[in-house]
């Protein structure tokens, strides 16, 4: 008699602290957070199942920034969560370290799930500073399954020295290809499965590249070139992705608690070994689906004290300040980023700042509350001002021109940052000097008349620009920024420093500054 055994997968990732199904910027209902992913796994757990987590849990919400900064030391709403939820395994995304490692690790050390990780290691020892590199699962009457765990390596150019000291982050793809070999060697195992907080470099159709191939995403490079994985669970690019390419499956569930990535295997036992078939791969999305009210009870209190501390009004504009049109905010220069410009610039001293707005962002109503603020700063970031030469804040500006195109026309969002994933915060917009886009011109000759002071920008001068910690280390490719002297690391952050701004001059004038011009 043939031998058979029925395995399914379950997988969320970057759910960003997102566990009521409601907007925190509107309170309206939303079908978002683990709530309502706590329904499909009551309907889709088997008694074979493995609930899997690929990363960036604990930071996105006003939820975990409340935590953060008011809760240090309790237990984070999360880990009650993934332990109510009963997660099997967790890997580590690059946002868990925002807000520090003593936040990270408070949270880790009240979870019940298994961490997996193999490239994220201790500097002195050179083994794994969290977890494990890999797991095996024997199952009884069943295969052996291996679950290997990694993240991506690129987090050093974003996260802020302090957060991750002591660290090593290994190349992911290298750190996967050696402990993949391991395994097969050790364990020899039926089933291989990586959990991997990145994604594809590549477009899965074409095979093209569809960004810069920088390392941060090596998900394309890891299934076509090392041939033992079975199943890889990608995270980081917000993407819902499910299928199969060159023999390896693949899945990626969206964000914020919106897709639940579903795997499942038929094992059957013959010739003295366990073979597979996948007989159903896709993702599960949350649209009317009821959420899980015992679970909304285990943080309730968190919860109200959440809303409550939104709602705390901190000061007032004359009039109401809201964003509506994502690309207009972009294209005319909204009143709130040069608003947000001229906060940082007091506060840093620096000659030029520069912002960005995040892909989905409020705006301020006349009496503003922490959570208009919130809503429309949504990063955990710090300033940082670097010394940069005029030649290479020409360069600055000429890569972010990048981010429109023409269209019959008219003025779009280019592609590339709107797919495979949306950034539309890759735009930044300066202050303290004046400069045209000609969006007629190609790339890299698209900036024209700048100038600081009304005088024309000296390309060999040294000017002071502030900017967030994640541009300032290169996020987005500004390679050429990271390289340049840090006048100044100020560690507070936006969040709070326009909180209190706010708060102590109570009645805010916005102005609107013309200093950008598009054409066409």
């Amino acid at each position: 008699m043939t031998k058979s055994f029925n395995f399914r997968i379950l997988q969320t990732s970057d759910v960003h602290g997102y566990i009521y199904p409601r907007s925190y910027s509107s309170k309206k209902q939303a079908d978002i957070g683990l709530a309502q992913i706590s329904t499909l796994l009551k309907q889709y757990r088997t008694p074979n199942t493995l609930l899997i987590d690929t990363g960036d849990t604990i930071q996105g919400s006003p939820l975990t920034y409340h935590h953060a900064k008011e809760n240090v030391g309790k237990e984070n709403p999360l880990s009650k969560i993934y332990n109510y939820l009963k997660y099997d395994f967790i890997t580590i995304g690059n946002h868990e370290f925002n807000y520090g490692k003593n936040y990270l690790e408070n949270f880790l050390d009240f979870l019940d799930a298994k961490i997996i990780n193999s490239n994220i290691l201790n500097k002195q020892s050179g083994k794994p500073y969290y977890g494990k590199p890999y797991e095996i699962l024997n199952f009884e009457n069943g295969p052996k399954v291996a679950i290997i765990g990694a993240t991506t390596h690129y987090i050093p150019n974003w996260e802020q020295p302090a957060h991750i000291n002591n660290l090593l982050f290994k190349d992911a793809f290298e750190t996967i290809k050696d402990t993949v070999k391991i395994v097969k060697e050790k364990e020899n195992p039926d089933f291989i499965i990586v959990n991997y907080h990145g994604g594809f470099e590549r477009d899965l159709e074409t095979y093209e590249l569809s960004m810069e191939d920088t390392g941060e995403n090596q998900g394309f490079k890891i299934i076509k070139e090392i041939q033992d994985i079975d199943l890889l669970l990608t995270g980081h690019q917000h993407r819902t992705l499910a299928g199969k390419i060159f023999n390896t499956y693949y899945t990626q569930p969206a964000f914020n608690g919106t897709g639940l990535g579903l795997v499942d295997i038929k094992f059957t036992y013959t010739n003295n070994k366990w073979e597979y078939k996948v007989s159903e791969i896709k993702i599960l999305n949350t649209i009317n689906i009821l959420p899980d009210n015992k679970l909304l009870s285990l943080v309730e209190k968190d919860e109200q004290t959440t809303q409550l501390f939104l709602d705390t009004p901190i000061g007032t504009t004359a009039n109401d300040l809201l964003i509506t049109d994502q690309l207009k905010a972009r294209l005319y220069k909204h009143p709130l980023v040069s608003f947000i410009n001229q906060v940082q610039l007091e506060y840093s001293g620096a000659d030029i700042s520069s912002c960005s707005l995040g892909n989905d962002v409020s705006g301020f109503k006349k009496e503003i509350t922490i959570r208009d603020v919130i809503g429309t700063y949504v990063f955990p970031n710090s300033l940082v001002v670097k010394a940069v030469k005029g030649s290479t804040l020409l360069a600055a500006l000429e890569k972010t021109a990048e981010f429109f195109e023409l269209e019959n026309g008219e003025a779009i969002i280019s592609p590339k940052f709107n797919t495979p994933k949306l950034q539309l915060y890759a735009y930044d917009m300066y202050d303290n000097i004046d400069y045209t886009i000609d969006l007629s011109k190609p790339h890299s000759h698209r900036i024209k008349n700048i100038t600081y002071n009304n005088l024309p920008l000296d390309l060999n001068r040294t000017y002071k620009l502030v900017m967030n910690n994640y541009r300032a280390a290169g996020g987005g490719d500004y390679l050429f920024i990271k390289k340049c002297k840090t006048v100044k690391d100020m560690q507070i952050d936006v969040i709070e420093l326009l909180i209190n701004y706010i708060y102590d001059k109570k009645e805010i004038e916005v102005k609107t500054t013309d200093n950008i011009k598009i054409i066409y």
